[in-house]
């Protein structure tokens, strides 16, 4: 990233009551997965981060990724104040449904950022600080980042955040950037809706991006380097054949950029995973892909 703006989806997430069959569910897809780590947030001001209780392992790309995200340690998540967790709150979510309700985009000046939202009065928190564990070849080391969160009912879609690395090295190793499935960049995100008029607003507001009508059913918002679209139920049903939809609104799939189609296709046929063949894409729905829908092309 070159800029002081939004320009990427920093990351998106799929959130399972069990991580452990998540994860068998991705590698199944063919992603390569990265050791597993525990988050730790700020849930006071001036507070050492603490253990969340959850844990996550991630697909790495070259500039984003994908994270599977469950709960690990019930005693530790158990013993939280809801009122203190905000955006990690993942029993809402998962109350709702388990699959995508994990939304990040990406800046490389959040500073910049927060002053942006405040000057047209969008409500956010301030920035946060966030770290986890990541293992590197030289042994365990601390990823740091920092981020914005907004109130739920500004983004009732899922839990959505922007983003900034303080130690993008630690996550972009290239030793986890070589999947079996092809896997290159996550590129977009699908979110169904209503009114997707009001969506694109909403979304147009945070990032500073401006949206484009397409059709009547569907409006893109493109951040520079991946792409948010907005769509109603009937063309979300007509890009992913016989998709079964959730309570509205709802983050719906995700677009993986591919090194070559018919590598991913192996992949999925040699572990017997089911997909269909549409609008030169293969998708794989969500009983297959841990609640939501992915798009490979």
């Amino acid at each position: 990233m070159t800029n002081n703006s939004i320009d990427i989806l920093h990351h998106v997430g799929v959130i399972n009551r069990d991580l452990t069959d998540l994860i068998t569910c991705y590698e199944r897809l063919g992603f390569s997965l990265t050791p597993i780590s525990t988050p730790k947030i700020t849930i006071s001001s001036n507070s050492v981060p603490i253990s969340l209780g959850v844990s996550n392992r991630h697909a790495i790309f070259k500039n984003n990724y994908l994270e599977l995200l469950g709960i690990t340690d019930m005693d530790a998540w158990s013993r939280l104040p809801k009122e203190k967790l905000g955006p990690y709150d993942i029993d809402k979510p998962l109350s709702r449904y388990e699959g995508l309700h994990v939304m990040h985009f990406g800046t490389n000046n959040i500073a910049h950022v927060k002053e942006l939202l405040t000057k047209k009065n969008i409500p956010c928190s301030d920035i946060k600080q966030f770290q986890r564990n990541v293992f590197t070849p030289d042994g365990e080391k601390t990823m740091k980042a920092q981020s914005i969160f907004f109130p739920a009912e500004l983004t009732p879609e899922g839990l959505v955040q922007i983003a900034q690395h303080d130690t993008p090295e630690l996550v972009f190793q290239p030793r986890h950037m070589t999947h079996p499935n092809g896997a290159l960049e996550l590129t977009e995100i699908i979110l169904c809706c209503e009114d997707i008029q009001e969506c694109a607003t909403r979304y147009s507001q945070i990032t500073g991006h401006k949206s484009d009508e397409i059709t009547k059913n569907c409006c893109l918002i493109n951040l520079g380097h991946s792409i948010m679209r907005i769509v109603t139920r009937q063309e979300l049903q007509r890009i992913i054949p016989d998709c079964e939809l959730v309570a509205l609104p709802f983050m719906a799939a995700f677009t993986i950029k591919t090194y070559n189609l018919d590598q991913t296709r192996n992949v999925l046929e040699n572990n017997a995973v089911p997909f269909v063949e549409h609008n030169s894409s293969i998708i794989v729905g969500k009983k297959d892909a841990g609640g939501c829908s992915v798009i490979f092309n």
